[in-house]
């Protein structure tokens, strides 16, 4: 297998991780050049990727015609349209990170240009290559739990992860990001699509913000929680962005080391240091999704931002066993119907670098599959845009159905 040419357009926190595994794994990636505005992630880049070239402006990139056999897609998920589709002009294969898009208009345009250039795009829908789903997957696919019937799963985003992403974060508010559905959980619709392994004809969803609004804001409250008399708040930023496995968020707002005066001093005033109650997001803290898929069968998927702590879990429901785990679990149970159950290793590998364990090893594995795909290798879980696209599709009917209180809505491309 040969070494293969990657460009990272967007050294934020997901850009950073696949150049990470490029400079780590050196006898399978060659970065050849980061695409980056921001001088303080230019910066970063520079001190973390040696010498390699970084480019301010993508059309220059463009103009100079550098080799390379993927270019990462990593701006942010308003940007995908425009730079995605300049990319593929151009004559390059994607690596897009998740969202596709922000809405279905430009995920189709997205599709088609990929049709009309022939380029390959694989979606960043990193859960599919964790141990825990990929061992799932191969379950179901010997067959030892019978037909698949009905899949349930949750997606229990943590109180404090809602707080910082979506609530005072980048994905606060539709009209400027996603809905939420969209944002934090065309993962997960696309886990169902890929487990049940049949196109999504319909789905059904309720939901809605209850909870961070002003109705529910303490009396005498502070605009920004610097200020704020209610040092007891568990939402207060100043307690979360200095919480131990808490800190990495504080990467939204400082490039400085993290200490803990680094943290509160420039965190101060920041859309980060604002009250939950009083910031302008309008994405949903709750939601429910309903699917049917082509032969039947059906999926149900929960999402909610009151969780004490960042987690999903999944039951499989098959005609011989159920299949119920934890991700992030060190196990799967084969519940068998009238006999044992059985328990299946699903860890993460320990001799990954701490840096790409992101996603419950998803992170380092999309990258190996990714390296073993471009040298035309059989990969188990590539999630190409054809599919991927489904899954996307099934989040913007779910988010109209919402609207429409539980109305039915069909999936079409």
């Amino acid at each position: 297998m040969t070494k293969k040419k990657i460009v990272v357009f967007g050294y934020g926190q997901r850009g950073s991780v696949y150049a990470e595994y490029a400079t780590t794994y050196r006898e399978e990636y060659e970065l050849v050049a980061i695409i980056e505005r921001d001088e303080n992630r230019i910066a970063l880049a520079k001190k973390r990727c040696g010498n390699v070239p970084v480019y301010t402006d993508y059309r220059q990139f463009i103009q100079e015609k550098i080799a390379a056999d993927i270019v990462v897609v990593s701006t942010q998920d308003e940007q995908h349209p425009e730079h995605a589709i300049a990319m593929m002009q151009a004559g390059y294969d994607l690596l897009l990170e998740k969202p596709i898009a922000t809405c279905r208009e430009d995920c189709i345009k997205i599709y088609e240009t990929a049709q009309k250039y022939n380029r390959r795009v694989v979606v960043c829908h990193v859960l599919r290559y964790t141990p825990f789903y990929s061992t799932i997957k191969r379950i179901i696919d010997s067959g030892e739990a019978g037909e698949i019937v009905t899949i349930n799963a949750s997606e229990n985003v943590g109180y404090y992860h809602q707080a910082h992403s979506y609530v005072r974060g980048p994905w606060r508010n539709s009209r400027t990001s996603s809905p939420m559905i969209l944002a934090k959980c065309c993962h997960d619709l696309d886990i169902l699509r890929y487990l049940i392994g049949e196109p999504c004809k319909s789905v059904s969803s309720y939901g809605g913000l209850y909870y961070f609004n002003e109705e529910h804001a303490p009396e005498g409250h502070a605009r920004y929680c610097s200020e704020c008399k209610y040092s007891d708040c568990i939402y207060k930023a100043q307690t979360l962005y200095t919480s131990p496995g808490k800190d990495w968020f504080a990467n939204y707002f400082t490039t400085k080391e993290h200490t803990r005066e680094n943290i509160l001093q420039d965190l101060k005033y920041t859309q980060y240091d604002r009250c939950v109650y009083a910031c302008d997001n309008d994405v949903v803290d709750h939601q429910v999704v309903n699917a049917q898929f082509a032969h039947g069968k059906t999926a149900s998927l929960t999402m909610t931002a009151f969780s004490s702590f960042t987690y999903r879990d999944i039951k499989v429901h098959g005609t011989k066993a159920e299949i119920y785990g934890v991700l992030d679990g060190s196990e799967i149970q084969i519940r068998y119907f009238g006999k044992d159950w059985k328990r299946v290793p699903a860890e993460v590998p320990s001799n990954i670098p701490d840096g790409l364990k992101g996603h419950s090893g998803g992170d380092f594995a999309i990258m190996k599959d990714l390296f073993l795909y471009l040298n035309g290798e059989k990969t188990e879980g590539i999630s190409l845009l054809d599919v991927s696209l489904e899954s996307h599709l099934m989040c913007f009917a779910a988010e109209q159905s919402r609207q429409r209180q539980g109305e039915v809505q069909a999936i079409e491309k």
